[in-house]
């Protein structure tokens, strides 16, 4: 097989480490190295025969004599370095932890996914025999069910607030450097993710924790206890208890001594304690050794450390981390180093979005809004919202309510800090129950532009009507606003078609600026019961005539109905569903989507959507989506993606053309 020629960006310990281990991995050699300073990169160079080290790390990775690079940077830039080496078509092995957090790991596996190059998060453990042995073991039965798992990793080190490990910028403390591995351990064993984390912590005077402990618990009633610190002394063990027995793992990290050797106890109920033990080649280099094998036989992860379980378990160290209350400063809105690579987001030359006009609104608004209101924080806002920006998407829709007002801060810090307002059709929604009343639309938009960072919004919805309060009261409050230039074009969120006639009747006989916009329920699926209290749809044949002949705009919400038309629904629909992973902060239900979507009616939308899907070789969803976008009335569906590849998903919709016969059909009109 073909030589592996690897370059090394970083010179730490770890560097050093894996260096070594290239140099005992027949088939793979290094060639190159570099670092933030030259003159570190030189030094490490010199201690290893025909390595050169580059002037830059970009300069490494444009280096055609590399086909493979270690990232062995503190945390923080380990997604810069990997995104970058993927995009130069470099195979890439990351240290743990992959990102700081959930979003940054995701936005490394999806660079992964789009560049085709190989990538796996570095922990070495996974590689070993002893860790594969003790697996074998759970699985046959040896200690009989699962119960329960402890795990710790921890050292003591010497208080340096400017060192890698406590350091707030370059995310130092013990969850991150070394809590990975027994809460990576405990999911590997456990087989699923813990649906809670209770956890406790000690923050030290640089804001990072010196120490913390969490309590896991499976849906299968397992459990698992594991602790981290950086300043204690740990036991540094891995304990598996069963109903017919355990296994003690004393060096569960490292695995195995000099010499390699390897042995772990295991005992069964009513037995004498059993030594496993065996003998391996050192541990980074059969860490080399997966990773060369692996790029050889073209696969673009590994069996050992998918993506999947890189992306879970970053998502469940955020988690731990916010159960004792810890957020880096790169990760709060004032403070956030803006997009990964540091590049401002730029509309790609083969973006897909298309573009519509709402009335009252001279500018192009995109036929994908996106929702701004489940981001559970900048660092996961600001790489949706770059990637939707890049794909053409230029519409976001906020509300003054949402998260308390974070979402509109997010919003605010992520266009100012790229110098987007311009290019931007904001939507805000502000007088939702109990505030429904005229007189609470002025001080609720002074406070939303305040957090918007911006003088006006282009389109502002009234987030709830009152039916109680006469629709001129309404109208006028909102043309005073227009009158300030606080607000473009505006209309109702969940007001009923008659109340829309009223208000735009009054405007017309008065003079003044009607309803440009509508954001009610709309999608492929019917809401057979509301999904929050107050709110109305736009799907009855009425309502859509009323659309198509007034020209008004239709900014639906839940416009793909929430997961009715993903595989998730289909497996409620087998009862073999569990509860969706909780990434953002607004997450469907199972008992929301039985008691919202389930109808005989909306089954056969979603089988219909899932033949004509198999038919034009695109989703479900996609069909779905389409559905909504190709109605004979101006239509910007809201978006609520949690993921990059969901943002793909939605905009692949936009080339779905269906006729009138096939939109019919798939809504049972024929």
């Amino acid at each position: 097989m073909k030589e592996i020629r690897w370059g090394i960006i970083g010179t730490g310990r770890i560097a050093r480490d894996y260096a070594n281990a290239l140099m005992q991995a027949q088939g793979n050699r290094l060639v190159a190295v570099a670092s933030r300073r030259v003159e570190t990169a030189t030094a490490f160079a010199r201690v290893y025969p025909d390595v050169l080290p580059r002037q830059t790390c970009l300069s490494l990775l444009e280096a055609n004599d590399v086909d493979a690079v270690y990232i062995a940077t503190p945390h923080p830039q380990h997604a810069e370095w990997t995104i970058r080496a993927l995009q130069a078509g470099k195979h890439v092995l990351c240290e743990k932890p992959l990102g700081v957090n959930h979003p940054q790991v995701m936005a490394m596996t999806d660079a992964a996914a789009q560049s085709g190059r190989f990538l796996m998060e570095a922990f070495m453990y996974r590689c070993h025999p002893q860790t594969h042995r003790m697996l074998e073991l759970v699985h046959e039965g040896a200690i009989g069910e699962l119960r329960h798992i402890e795990a710790s990793f921890g050292f003591h080190a010497s208080f340096e607030a400017e060192s890698r490990l406590f350091n707030n910028d370059l995310a130092g403390g013990g969850i991150l450097d070394v809590g990975c591995y027994p809460l990576s351990a405990a999911r590997l064993l456990a087989g699923r993710e813990p649906i809670s984390i209770e956890a406790h912590g000690h923050l030290g005077a640089s804001g990072v924790d010196e120490w913390a402990a969490a309590l896991l618990r499976f849906d299968n009633g397992l459990s698992a206890q594991i602790a981290t610190a950086v300043s204690l002394n740990l036991d540094n063990s891995l304990n598996v208890y069963g109903s017919a027995g355990r296994m003690r793992l004393a060096n569960p990290w490292l695995c195995a001594d000099r010499a390699g050797n390897w042995a772990f106890e295991l005992t069964r109920s009513g037995r004498e304690p059993e030594r496993i033990s065996g003998q391996a080649p050192p541990l980074y280099v059969l860490e080399v050794q997966h990773v060369a094998a692996q790029i050889h036989e073209g696969a673009p992860e590994s069996p050992l450390m998918s993506w999947q379980d890189s992306r879970d378990n970053a998502l469940a160290l955020d988690a731990w981390r916010s159960a004792i209350g810890l957020e880096f400063r790169q990760e709060r809105p004032d403070s956030h180093p803006g997009p990964l690579l540091g590049i401002p987001p730029r509309r790609r030359q083969d973006a897909p979005m298309s573009y519509g006009t709402i009335p009252g609104l001279d500018k192009p608004v995109s036929h994908l809004v996106m929702g701004c209101d489940n981001q559970p924080g900048m660092s996961h806002a600001s790489i949706m919202w770059d990637q939707f920006f890049e794909l053409g998407g230029n519409a976001f829709d906020t509300a003054y309510i949402y998260g308390d007002g974070r979402m509109e801060t997010l919003l605010g810090c992520w266009h100012s800090g790229r110098d987007l307002r311009d290019d931007l059709v904001i939507i805000g929604k502000g007088a939702h129950t109990p505030d429904n009343f005229p007189d609470r639309i002025s001080p609720q938009l002074s406070e939303s532009l305040d957090r918007l960072q911006t003088d006006h919004v282009d389109v502002y919805f009234l987030h709830r009507d009152n039916v109680d309060v006469p629709v001129s009261e309404f109208v006028d409050a909102l043309n005073a606003e227009v009158d300030a230039g606080r607000i473009r074009t505006f209309g109702g969120s969940n007001w009923t078609l008659a109340r829309i006639r009223a208000a735009n009747e009054y405007a017309t006989a008065s003079g003044l600026q009607g309803f440009g916009a509508v954001s009610n329920n709309f999608s492929l699926a019917r809401m057979v019961t509301p999904i929050w209290p107050g709110v109305e749809a736009a799907s009855t044949p009425e309502f859509r005539r009323y659309l198509s002949e007034s020209g008004m705009a239709l900014l639906p919400w839940s416009s793909q109905a929430r997961g009715f038309f993903t595989p998730w629904a289909g497996a409620v629909i087998d009862e073999e569903a569990r509860e969706n992973p909780v990434i953002t902060t607004m997450q469907p239900t199972v008992a929301e989507l039985r008691r919202t979507w389930f109808a005989p009616d909306n089954l056969l939308r979603r089988e219909r959507a899932g033949e004509l899907a198999e038919v034009l070789g695109v989703e479900m969803i996609n069909v779905a989506l389409a559905f909504v976008l190709r109605q004979p009335f101006p239509c910007f569906p809201l978006i609520g993606p949690r993921t990059l590849g969901e943002i793909r998903s939605c905009a692949a919709a936009l080339a779905i053309e269906l006729t009138d016969d096939q939109l019919r059909w798939l809504n049972l009109e024929d």
